[in-house]
C-alpha cells in the first residue's frame, strides 16, 4: 500500500490550515505531498509542486496568467494543470490517495485533480460550499469524491477548524488503510447493468438471476449521471458485457428533464469498446420534471405521476418516443459486437402497465415501430409479451445474455 497522501490547497490563502492538515496526516503514520494550487501571490511555504509548475503545465505560465488580470481564466488554467500533474503522479505510484481543502475557488482546483483519478481511489474534499444551495455536479461529476463540509470558513485555526480538519485526515488516512492499492478487483466476470425506480423489480430478478452464474453485476442508477458514469467505466475497460436495462437518460435528455444525461455519449461505450451488449427500452416512456404544481398546463393535461413532492414523471407522446427511437437507433448501428434489442410489449416501466397512469400501449408501438425501422437488419429484436419487470419478460432476457457471453472468447475473472 502506498501509505503517502497528496494534499492540494491554495497556500496563498490556506497555507496554515493546509501544513495543520499535514501534520495531522503525518500524526497517523501517513506521509504527505503538496501541492500548491494558488493564483493569488507566492505563499512562502515550501511544497512538493509549486504554483509555477501547475500554471505551466494547464498552459499558461503563471507570470502571464496574473498579468492577464483575469481571475475567471486564472482559475481555469490551474485547474487544467492541477488536473493533468495530479494524474500523472498517480500514474507513477507518488501518492495513494488525495485530500483538498477550500472555498469555491480552492473546491474547483482540487476537485478538477481528483475527477481524473480511477474510480476506487480516495478522495476528500473539505469545502465551505459543500452544502446549502450549491450544485454539486461539477465538483463530484461522475467520480467518488467525498464533500465534507467545513461549517465554518477555513480561515485561520480555531477551536472548530482544528477539529473538522483533524476529522477529515482521520477520514482520508482510513479511507488510504482499506485501499489496497487497485482501483477495482472484482471477483466475478463483471457485467455493467442500468436500472432504475421503474424498472428495479425485473433489474434485481435479471442481476440475481447472473450472479447465481458467476457474473459480478454493477447496476447504475439512471438519474443523469449515473449513465455516463458508466459509460466512463465501460471505456475504460472496467467490464465485459453491458445489460442495458433502462434507457430513461437518452429520453430525458432528448426532453430536457431533470434526469437527462449529462452528456450526449450516452448509449454509445459498448458500441465504441465492441463489448457485447443487451438493450431494454426501460423507462424510456416518461421524461422526469419538477413538483406538479410548478409545471405549466400543456404538461399537467398529458398522463403523469407524481413521484414525489419534487419530481413528477409525465409521459411522452407517442410523436416523441419515435423521435427518440432515431436517435437510439442510431447510437445502436455503431456496434461491433453482439447487440441484442429486448421489448416488453406490455410496458416499459412501473407505471407504464394496463390500469396504471401511463399505460398507452400507441405510444409504445410508435417507439417500437421508429426503432425497427432505424436498426440494421444484423441487430435483432425479440418483442416479448410481458412488462420490463416480470420474470416472463426477464427469464429470456438472461437466457439470452448466457447465450451470447457462451459464444464469446474465454473471459477471465480478474481484471487486467
Amino acid at each position: 500500500m502506498n501509505k503517502t497522501v497528496l494534499l492540494i490547497a491554495t497556500f496563498d490563502t490556506k497555507g496554515a490550515e493546509a501544513l495543520y492538515l499535514k501534520a495531522q496526516v503525518e500524526a497517523l503514520g501517513f506521509a504527505v505531498l503538496t501541492m500548491d494550487a494558488g493564483i493569488l501571490k507566492p505563499s512562502g511555504a515550501a511544497v512538493d509542486i509549486d504554483r509555477a509548475t501547475l500554471a505551466a503545465r494547464g498552459g499558461t505560465p503563471i507570470e502571464a496568467s496574473l498579468a492577464a488580470a483575469d481571475k475567471g481564466a486564472a482559475i481555469l488554467n490551474m485547474m487544467s494543470g492541477v488536473s493533468v500533474v495530479t494524474r500523472e503522479l498517480y500514474q507513477q505510484g507518488r501518492f495513494g490517495a488525495v485530500i483538498g481543502i477550500g472555498g469555491a475557488q480552492g473546491t474547483d482546483i482540487a476537485t478538477a485533480g481528483m475527477r481524473g483519478l480511477p474510480v476506487g481511489v480516495p478522495k476528500f474534499m473539505v469545502s465551505t460550499v459543500a452544502s446549502g444551495q450549491t450544485p454539486f455536479g461539477p465538483f463530484v461529476g461522475t467520480s467518488d469524491v467525498a464533500l465534507m463540509h467545513s461549517v465554518a470558513d477555513i480561515q485561520g485555526l480555531n477551536f472548530l477548524t482544528r477539529r473538522i480538519l483533524k476529522n477529515a485526515a482521520g477520514a482520508v488516512c482510513g479511507m488510504l488503510a482499506q485501499f489496497s492499492g487497485r482501483d477495482i478487483e472484482p471477483s466475478g466476470i463483471p457485467v455493467a447493468m442500468s436500472m432504475m425506480g421503474t424498472t428495479t423489480p425485473g433489474s434485481l430478478y435479471c442481476k440475481k438471476k447472473l450472479e447465481d452464474k458467476g457474473f459480478e453485476i454493477v447496476t447504475f442508477h439512471q438519474n443523469g449521471t449515473g449513465g455516463i458514469a458508466m459509460e466512463e467505466m465501460i471505456r475504460s475497460g472496467a467490464f465485459r458485457a453491458v445489460l442495458d436495462l433502462s434507457l430513461h437518460e437518452v429520453a430525458d435528455r432528448f426532453m430536457g428533464g431533470l434526469h437527462g444525461a449529462i452528456r450526449p455519449d450516452r448509449l454509445e461505450a459498448a458500441a465504441d469498446a465492441g463489448l457485447p451488449q443487451i438493450i431494454v427500452p426501460g423507462g424510456i416512456n416518461y421524461m422526469v420534471m419538477g413538483p406538479l404544481k410548478s409545471l405549466p398546463d400543456a404538461i399537467r393535461s398529458r398522463k403523469l405521476i407524481v413521484h414525489n413532492p419534487n419530481l413528477t414523471l409525465v409521459r411522452l407522446t407517442p410523436d416523441e418516443l419515435s423521435r427518440v427511437a432515431e436517435i437510439v437507433a442510431a447510437k445502436l448501428n455503431r456496434a461491433k459486437e453482439t447487440c441484442r434489442v429486448f421489448i416488453p410489449l406490455k410496458g416499459f416501466s412501473y407505471p407504464d402497465r394496463e390500469g396504471l397512469p401511463h399505460w398507452e400501449p400507441e405510444g409504445n408501438r410508435a417507439f417500437i415501430d421508429g426503432l425497427k425501422n432505424q436498426l440494421k437488419n444484423t441487430i435483432p429484436v425479440a418483442e416479448i409479451p410481458a412488462h420490463i419487470n416480470d420474470p416472463e419478460f426477464m427469464d429470456p432476457v438472461v437466457e439470452s445474455f448466457l447465450d451470447m457471453m457462451a459464444a464469446q472468447p474465454k473471459i477471465e475473472r480478474e481484471m487486467p
